[in-house]
């Protein structure tokens, strides 16, 4: 057979028509000759078919690249652009090229349009630390979790993405002594930390150095095709220097030159910045801080103004930034005898009845002393110097002489003939010692009449117009009196309102007016028509001083009042200022989970309402105030679900009243357990068993969560005999190949999970099997016409080709022949045998 010039270009047709409508894997790399950004893997194995450029001019014979191809990229006469060479996403992320369509005289007849070839990052770097030994330094007793160094590792692959993504870990520690973790790392930033553990037992005393083998991976760890990389860091233990002092002494009034150290704190390392402040805020704080931690106070202190001082140190970098938590230093202000006795009041003023007797006590006189309490320095000791007059006796009274109080020691007191004592104590503090300090203060002893008179009602029976109910507390609502015919501004007179009956609730009050000796009844506590609508006071009037002998009280010191409380419209009330209940989240609809209950005061009916049921949970029955589910609840929204009940009364005005209403959902196993994993791929033959990384979660509060139990499911025989499940903790599992003949395929693996509730679930894990590139990702192989066709192959297209045309045209040349052969044929003159 001789092939023309159009032999193989009718062939690539034909080949290109049948390859294009016969796969799938093309409908998403063809299209039309115009501005369009294509994303394409670093490293994929070339030749790669990238797009194919359809141009709809019917002149294009060809195609022409330019820009930013690097060499790397072609594109053929037919329009596929193909890679050449891999990209490398590390070395340039975007290629920006051109592309124009040609006809037969390489004219530009499409185009240029401009492609984006955007760089598809894969993980084909290793993490890689700064340094191959690490030396770091703690000191005993550093806070857990806080940072004492770091480790530092970079990825090259694309920040953006988990390739880039690192994580830290210490894979051992020697030695291992007290077999727990003494050191912890930041799996995110590589910062080293002590462990509580390390905090309580690491010591510098022992002389032990530690040795941490590091892992970084990238993959963020969570891949078993993660790279790795690993190091090691020698930590030495040292003393820690930040610590409080012990509390500080300081004695008051001190009267050596001032400022005067009393304290040394230090950072474990030279060059820290100390800052030095007060913990609670002082009227004045004289304490400083110097550049080497020196502390000290700058002037006398005062007990008496303050007894203790917390200040807070600060250890900080040149940045301002803390270096570590502050510590705080205790200073204790101890007292000297600095302060004299004070008299609580300038002139104490007591009163003694004639007829008193002796040993009988009328008073006491209060001093008090600055200095600390429960010292010697403020015991006092009181002591009489003088009595004036001196009759009948020098010695009419005594005074204990720690307690202050007075006593009479004489009797025979005559108010006609001295009608009042003056007495000069002296107080002394230290108990009396002749070094301490010492105060005289004045006593003023009255002597009054017998109290042989009783208050005397103005009238038995008092009467108060009804007040309503609403009344508010404090109000004044009557006046009362008694007389009292003893001797005036005395305690014989003066008197003391008491309801002894009829208000068991403490309900009224009445005080005394000290001018007029009236009492005011007062409103005390709410009042309540329906609890107490009439109440029947009995009020006695009393003296504060004792009656002499043979004189009682009787009925003329008692008086009655009568009080109405007027009933008023009120708002219903509930049974409780706010409704909790606690049920399970599965509680069937329709179930009642509370009850609330409200009355009306005034006896009216109640309807209940809800508010705030957002999510339509619930209902209320309007007449009972039963609290109803309406579907079904799910802790999982919200834990504490809040509504309100409304109760309105029937009446007019229709008075309301608002409770909240707490419902604690109890969580109950309504959620299986779910499954993530990343959507693994395997490189096609397999080398050796790998693995996949699941990990289980629920909703579920424990105990309905983790532990999870992973199976395969066990009546598929494919499962078990390929597959594997390996627990690697409570959440994650893996699931490894039992071999390593597998397809060229997708398998799919059916695991179940089971979360500690027995609530469990199953899905179906697919698995890839495929070729890939020498960075282990898949692709698809792509087959392109690199040179003629063999000649069978030729010969087979082009009779496939040519028959198809042929058989046409025989069909239409018999149809011709067929139809001519039945027409009729025309009489001429020169056939007609006639003529």
């Amino acid at each position: 057979m001789i092939l023309n010039d159009l032999t193989l270009p009718l062939i690539v047709f034909f080949c290109t028509w049948t390859f294009t409508n016969g796969s799938d894997w093309l409908k998403n790399k063809k299209g039309p000759l115009e501005d369009k950004v294509l994303e394409v893997p670093e490293e994929t194995e070339v030749p790669h078919a990238v797009y194919w450029f359809q141009a709809t001019d019917p002149n294009v014979k060809s195609y022409k690249l330019g820009g930013e191809t690097d060499n790397k990229t072609l594109i053929e006469k037919d329009g596929w652009l193909y890679l050449r060479e891999p990209f490398d996403w590390e070395t340039k992320k975007v290629h920006i090229i051109t592309v124009e369509a040609l006809d037969a005289d390489l004219k530009t007849v499409e185009g240029p349009v401009s492609i984006t070839i955007i760089v598809k990052d894969i993980n084909d770097n290793r993490p890689e630390f700064n340094q191959t030994l690490y030396d770091g330094v703690v000191r005993q007793h550093s806070r857990p979790g806080r940072p004492f160094m770091r480790v530092y590792a970079t990825d090259k692959d694309n920040p953006s993405t988990p390739n880039a993504k690192l994580n830290y870990s210490i894979s051992n520690q020697i030695p291992d002594t007290y077999k727990v973790p003494l050191f912890q790392i930041d799996s995110k930033t590589g910062e080293i930390s002590t462990t509580s553990a390390g905090a309580q037992n690491l010591d510098p005393n022992t002389g032990v150095e530690y040795i941490l083998f590091l892992t970084v991976k990238d993959l963020e760890g969570l891949s078993d095709n993660a790279f790795i990389r690993n190091t090691q860091v020698k930590i030495i233990v040292k003393e820690n220097l930040w610590k409080s002092p012990n509390t500080v002494i300081i004695t008051e009034n001190s009267t050596d030159p001032h400022p005067i150290q009393i304290t040394q704190v230090q950072w474990n390392e030279p060059g820290a910045v100390y800052v030095l402040q007060q913990k609670e805020r002082y009227p004045n704080f004289p304490f400083s801080i110097d550049e080497d931690g020196k502390i000290s106070v700058t002037e006398p202190l005062d007990r008496e103004e303050r007894e203790t001082y917390v200040l807070v140190v600060f250890a900080k970098d040149k940045a301002n930034t803390n270096l570590e938590q502050p510590i705080e230093v205790y200073v204790s202000v101890t007292d000297i005898n600095d302060n004299p006795p004070v008299c609580e009041v300038p002139l104490t003023v007591l009163e003694v009845q004639e007829n008193e007797k002796i040993g009988n006590q009328i008073g006491s006189l209060k001093a008090f002393d600055l200095d600390e309490s429960d010292s010697l320095n403020s015991v006092l000791k009181y002591q009489i110097l003088d009595q004036e007059p001196k009759l009948p006796s020098s010695t009419m009274f005594i005074i204990d002489e720690y307690s202050g109080k007075i006593q009479i020691e004489h009797d025979r007191f005559q108010k006609t003939e001295v009608p009042e004592y003056n007495l000069t104590v002296k107080v002394t503090d230290m108990a009396g010692n002749p070094t301490g300090f010492y105060t005289v203060c004045s006593v003023v002893i009255r002597i009054i009449e017998g109290n042989d008179q009783i208050p005397i009602f103005e009238k038995q029976q008092y009467e108060l117009n009804p007040i309503p109910e609403d009344t508010p507390v404090g109000t004044t609502l009557l006046t009362i009196g008694a007389i009292d015919d003893d001797e005036p501004k005395t305690g014989s007179s003066k008197i003391l309102y008491n309801v002894v009956e009829g208000d068991a609730e403490g309900t009224f009050a009445i005080s005394t007016d000290e001018e007029t000796n009236q009492g005011h009844v007062v409103i005390r506590k709410p009042l309540d028509f329906e609890t107490m609508p009439v109440y029947k006071l009995r009020i006695d009037a009393r003296n504060p001083e004792p009656l002499v002998p043979g004189v009682v009280y009787n009925a003329s010191s008692t008086a009655y009042l009568n009080i109405s409380v007027i009933d008023v419209n009120e708002a219903p009330v509930f049974g409780s200022i706010e409704y909790q209940t606690m049920v399970k989240e599965n509680i069937p609809v329709g179930n009642t989970i509370l009850k609330v209950n409200a009355i009306d005061p005034e006896g009216s009916s109640i309807r209940y309402r809800l508010e705030g049921d957002v999510f339509n949970w619930l209902k209320i029955n309007s007449e009972t105030g039963d609290i109803i589910t309406n579907t079904l609840l799910d802790r999982e929204r919200t834990d504490t679900y809040k509504v309100r009940v409304i109760a309105v009364q029937f009446e007019s005005p229709a008075l309301e009243s608002t409770v909240p209403v707490s419902i604690n959902l109890v969580d109950v196993n309504d959620n299986p357990p779910m499954l993530t994993y990343q959507e693994p791929h395997f490189c096609f033959p397999v080398q050796e068993p790998k693995a996949v990384l699941m990990k289980a979660m629920d909703k579920d509060l424990d105990p309905h969560g983790p532990p999870f139990q992973f199976s395969l499911k066990g009546d598929d025989k494919n499962n078990t005999e390929d597959w594997e499940i390996v627990p690697v903790n409570d959440s994650f599992a893996k699931l490894k190949m039992r071999h390593i003949s597998f397809e060229k395929i997708q398998y799919d693996v059916e695991v179940n999970i089971r979360d500690n509730g027995n609530l469990e679930k199953t899905y179906t894990v697919s698995v890839l099997f495929c070729k890939c590139s020498q960075n282990e990702h898949c692709y698809i192989d792509v087959q392109i016409q690199t040179g003629r066709p063999t000649v069978g192959a030729t010969v087979g297209i082009l009779l496939g080709t040519l028959l198809i045309p042929g058989v046409a045209l025989s069909l239409v040349f018999y149809k011709l022949k067929k139809n001519k052969n039945k027409e009729p044929k025309a009489t001429t003159p020169d056939t007609n045998p006639m003529l």
